[in-house]
């Protein structure tokens, strides 16, 4: 009798547990918010605009039509254009993310942003950013394609549709023409025979003077760094982040994640082919 009593309450027992753990189980999932892990948005990578077509290939460089018809195509579906400003609100809580974001940006600083996309970005009411190689606008050299000056920047700045943010001072390869060296020394990457004291002393003057001088002559914060070339290195996040820093935006193709690494940002480089609502819709 007693071994029977003793098997009943074992049964009990392991009942009891069971049907605890489950509704221990399902209050957990009942009252459970999963954070999403990714926090998606679509960046748009220009570069130089020309009112026609050019002969030969066009490589980074689009026609206004091309422009326009993007940006009709970005304001008739209801597009919000973030700025970094933005971003950062967003990610301290004093925003929300729109239903439909996009970031705009132009890398270099084209003096065609002026004169061909800024006028459509005041029709369209798109927002955009500025990655200007400052360097180019303090000492313009004659052989590259024209830059953006400052009173240009200031203007755009200054219509609340344009911010101005860092494509470095000088990282560009200026004596090659802003060309890409192989198994050299490319924006913020590391040099073969780099040392950490030299690359910092290299790459962190460089990301303090185009800093000082972008706020300086514009009066803006610059929070966004545009990756020469989209070479990234630990290195020089580090440098970045101490420099006041919140965002990196690289070259590989593909939507941000504010939800994964700040610092390299990914983006959609925008050609004469792109199909802007393909690439949005897929």
């Amino acid at each position: 009798m007693i071994k029977f009593r003793a098997v009943i309450a074992l049964c009990c027992c392991i009942v009891f547990a069971v049907s605890g753990v489950f509704v221990s189980y399902a209050a957990d999932q009942e009252g459970e918010t999963k954070e999403p892990s990714h926090l998606y948005i679509p960046i748009l990578m220009y570069h130089h605009f020309v009112k026609e077509p050019v002969k030969g290939a066009m490589g980074a460089t689009i026609t206004e039509e091309k422009f326009q018809e993007d940006m009709n195509y970005l304001a008739n579906n209801k597009y919000t254009p973030l700025l970094p400003q933005d971003l950062k609100a967003i990610l301290a809580g004093k925003k929300t993310m729109p239903k439909n974001p996009i970031m705009i940006t132009f890398d270099d600083g084209y003096e065609s942003v002026y004169n061909i996309a800024y006028p459509i970005l005041e029709k369209t009411g798109m927002k955009a950013t500025v990655f200007a190689i400052v360097a180019s606008v303090e000492s313009p050299k004659k052989a590259e394609i024209k830059k953006l000056s400052w009173e240009q920047m200031a203007k755009m700045y200054g219509s609340g549709l344009v911010d101005i943010q860092s494509h470095s001072y000088n990282l560009h390869n200026q004596d090659l023409k802003g060309q890409y060296k192989k198994f050299q020394i490319n924006g913020i990457q590391r040099g073969i025979i780099e040392c950490q004291a030299q690359y910092e002393l290299r790459v962190e003057e460089d990301i303090v003077k185009s800093v000082e001088l972008i706020e300086a002559n514009i009066g803006n914060e610059v929070i966004a760094f545009a990756y020469p070339y989209g070479v990234y290195d630990d290195w020089g996040v580090e440098l970045l982040k101490q420099n006041g820093i919140l965002f990196g935006f690289g070259t590989v193709y593909g939507a941000g994640d504010l939800k994964g690494n700040l610092y390299y940002l990914n983006r959609f480089s925008v050609g004469m082919n792109t199909d802007l609502s393909g690439l949005l819709e897929q």
